[in-house]
């Protein structure tokens, strides 16, 4: 009985690895097929594209007989401004590349999105290449296929940096803002930040209005948090400069997480080089907001917090120029209220005699005239 139990043993062991042995084999297969579908050669893109080939790539596209190989050559030619001009100038070339945004091809996908992030950065035709392109990216942005949604969200980025008012009206007309806030929401940092790039952009060269703007502001304070990406911070200093929001953002839980982030890039983290990409917009939604139709509630709920002291000394001396006269100016919107509860309180906290020489120091560096002997 045991040596049977014993055999039996020995031919499971051996169904087992063979199994394991088949699984492998083909796992590799696989991947290899993968990998000869999707390879991209970096050579193709390195090698200069010339107005010969462009001419071929136009006819290739216009015609719909363009393959894989061809697009990665056209997404190179549009780094070319004059290449992309040409492009652009052919009657159905942008049709048909916009085309193959919505085919079953998903290479010819990837690449087609590759081609017009290259386009859009060349600021050129964008209502045109907004009205076309538009919908397709928009929906493609509120899809699943994360790669798709990145690409797709590049494309959008580069469009809303144009100066193109028309184009920037198109996309908002077509709803992309609710779009962009849902993939805001999304588990993947990099879409993240992407979304917030894109309405930042928005928020800057357009005006926002109506239940779009409160919508927008609703949600960039409930999302942020000391993990937040950096364009939502720039996001809220964008919508800080309207003093029309100020009601809307001012909230105890936005100063605390605003204060919470600085105190972490000052002095927490293991670098000691603060990053003024971050600090700079805290500095300068705290400074809008002091200055605001709340700066006296904003004013006094900064003053009683422990923390302060330390963040504007630390600011006040570093030696980012930049970072140091933002803090000048949000110091000075706090000392200036005229509101005799932000004054008493602001001398209540001893802050007037704490902050005296480090502000006298900041200034002088600034401007060594404006403080005089």
């Amino acid at each position: 009985m045991n040596s049977l139990e014993a055999g039996n043993s020995e031919v499971r062991s051996l169904v087992q690895r063979s199994h394991e042995v088949n699984n492998e084999s083909r796992a590799q297969r696989r991947l290899k097929a993968q990998s000869r579908g999707r390879n991209i050669n970096l050579d193709e893109y390195r090698e200069e594209v010339t107005e010969k080939e462009n001419k071929t790539l136009i006819n290739l596209c216009k015609t719909g007989k363009i393959d894989v190989n061809h697009l990665k050559r056209l997404s190179k030619a549009f780094t070319v401004r004059c290449h992309s001009e040409q492009f652009l100038n052919e009657d159905g070339c942008l049709h048909a590349l916009v085309g193959l945004l919505s085919g079953s091809d998903w290479n010819k996908q990837i690449l087609a999105l590759y081609c017009l992030a290259n386009l859009t950065g060349q600021d050129l035709k964008a209502q045109q290449i907004a009205r076309s392109a538009g919908p397709y990216l928009i929906t493609l942005v509120s899809g699943s296929n994360t790669q798709l949604m990145e690409l797709a969200c590049s494309v959008l980025v580069n469009l809303t940096q144009s100066k193109d008012e028309g184009a920037l009206s198109v996309l908002i007309n077509q709803e992309v803002v609710p779009s962009l806030i849902q993939l805001s929401h999304h588990s993947r940092p990099n879409l993240q930040e992407l979304s917030y790039q894109t309405l930042y952009n928005l928020l800057t060269h357009t005006n926002l209005e109506g239940e779009t703007l409160n919508l927008l502001c609703q949600e960039a304070t409930a999302s942020l948090n000391r993990r937040s990406p950096v364009h939502l911070l720039w996001v809220l200093f964008s919508l800080s400069s309207n003093q029309m929001m100020h009601s809307a953002l001012y909230t105890d839980d936005l100063l605390t997480s605003l204060l919470q982030i600085a105190t972490y890039e000052i002095f927490q983290k293991c670098d000691s080089r603060p990053l003024i990409k971050v600090l700079t917009p805290i500095v300068r939604i705290l400074g809008n907001l002091c200055a605001g139709p709340e700066s006296v509630d904003v004013a006094i709920f900064l003053v009683r917090q422990p923390d302060l002291y330390a963040i504007l000394t630390a600011l006040l001396s570093t030696n980012y120029t930049s970072l140091c006269q933002e803090t000048v100016w949000w110091l000075a919107n706090i000392v200036n209220n005229e509101n005799v509860r932000v004054q008493e309180e602001f001398v209540e906290m001893d802050l007037m005699e704490k902050l005296e020489n480090p502000a006298i120091a900041a200034i002088a560096r600034l401007d060594p005239y404006a403080v005089s002997n």
